[in-house]
């Protein structure tokens, strides 16, 4: 039981996999459509004949808000590679939730150069952030930082998307739950 209890904390303290920082979207079965939480059914979008919704999830608010109620099917299915790590005991807890930290503190770094040097106020999760990165990338003559300061910050999210491959995203579980833009 200690296991799951710790699984459980190693989870709601990343949030890595709601908060859009993993994903754009999450996969829906088939016999989900119709009684998901009501934010999720307006965030719903068909790719390819697959019912997704939307990330960040509308539930997400720094931790799950329906942690311990019915929610989509993916969200308790998804084991990232942390947790099957704890699981395999490759990691400990305090090892886990340590990088989860560390990567949470890099993400905000990156947050907030990003803000810094473009003047964008906005929320915007990670993968918003990289995409946003892109748009600008296409036209650099519109950016109010420059190429270095660009090149800097596209070099800091290279290296925490590389943490996010290492420790976060399941390979396994990765296609089957997921649709990226």
């Amino acid at each position: 039981m200690k296991s799951i209890h710790s699984e459980q904390e190693i989870c709601i303290n990343c949030g890595f996999c709601c908060d859009g920082t993993i994903f754009t979207c999450a996969l829906l079965r088939p016999d989900e459509i119709g009684y998901v939480p009501e934010k999720i059914a307006e965030s719903i979008f068909i790719k390819e004949g697959k019912h997704y919704f939307s990330q960040p999830c509308p539930y997400f608010n720094g931790k799950c808000s329906i942690y311990h109620q019915k929610k989509a099917y993916v969200c308790s299915a998804y084991r990232c590679q942390l947790l099957n790590n704890f699981r395999d005991k490759t990691v400990t807890k305090d090892e886990a939730l340590s990088i989860v930290e560390n990567a949470r503190s890099l993400r905000q770094e990156i947050i907030d150069d990003y803000r810094r040097v473009t003047g964008d106020p906005r929320s915007l999760s990670f993968r918003e952030l990289l995409r946003e990165l892109s748009r600008s990338s296409h036209d650099q003559d519109d950016l109010e930082m420059g190429a270095r300061t660009y090149e800097r910050l596209i070099v800091k999210c290279n290296i925490f998307e590389a943490l996010l491959i290492k420790h976060f995203k399941s390979a396994s579980d990765f296609d089957s739950m997921s649709a990226e833009d």
